[in-house]
């Protein structure tokens, strides 16, 4: 598991991915296979990298690809089995390459004054 100064919340998830907090706390619901992020001692929700890849794919299967709930936990446990970490799609967020997401995420937490020991202060 990442360090919790690597995790995100669900806020700034939603912020990144444009989906409303309490769409991914749905979809956390309905793909609790693939999706279940860590908890702080407070039971806030922290999402690694990972997870946030697994939200984005969830997006695109049902908004973007029209697949139902049903459908696409189909080809999300197709890709489970086949052990594929990646979506097939080239994997871009508004058109943002995958690469730089990273770097996104770091800046967006640069601009939320984000400071991963208060957070730590914050949980502890």
């Amino acid at each position: 598991m990442e360090k919790e100064e690597n995790m995100l919340s669900i806020g700034d998830v939603s912020r990144f991915l444009n989906v409303p907090t309490h769409t991914i706390r749905y979809w956390e619901k309905e793909f609790k296979e693939f999706l279940s992020p860590a908890r702080t001692v407070g039971h806030q929700r922290r999402y690694t990298d990972d997870d946030v890849r697994r939200i984005r794919d969830i997006m695109r299967l049902l908004k973007h690809d029209g697949y139902s709930i049903a459908g696409a936990k189909k080809i999300l446990e197709l890709k489970h089995k086949q052990g594929l970490q990646e979506s097939p799609h080239q994997p871009v967020q508004n058109g943002i390459p995958e690469d730089m997401a990273y770097k996104i995420v770091e800046m967006i937490r640069t601009q939320l004054n984000v400071n991963p020991m208060e957070e730590k202060a914050a949980v502890a």
